[in-house]
């Protein structure tokens, strides 16, 4: 069995009183050829917790603790309305994240999201 891997480029940003991601935090992620944002928040979440030193959690006074706590609205299964979404393939093909929390992102995409662009 194969399985078919791809390298996302995230940023994210959110004006924070801990100054931990008011400059934005940018990583490179490997993840599963079908994965969706919700996937690729996920496996970002477990390579923080794998390295505490770049962990920048707890943040919010201590309630959020994770980046798909950040983004992502469980019990709804959406990303949550205050974060701004832009998301492209290589080729400029627009990702519609927020419409649809389970499209299959292109390999090489990039997405930035800012949290709390309200």
């Amino acid at each position: 069995m194969i399985i078919k891997i791809k390298k996302i480029k995230i940023t994210i940003f959110a004006p924070d009183p801990e100054r931990k991601l008011s400059n934005g935090i940018e990583k490179e992620v490997i993840i599963d050829d079908n994965s969706s944002i919700i996937e690729l928040l996920s496996t970002l979440d477990e390579i923080t917790y794998k390295d505490p030193k770049q962990s920048i959690f707890p943040l919010y006074k201590g309630l959020i603790y994770s980046y798909l706590q950040l983004i992502w609205d469980a019990e709804n299964n959406t990303i949550y309305d205050d974060c701004a979404v832009s998301a492209y393939g290589p080729n400029k093909e627009f990702m519609p994240l927020h419409e649809d929390i389970s499209f299959n992102l292109y390999p090489n995409s990039e997405i930035t999201i800012a949290v709390h662009a309200d």
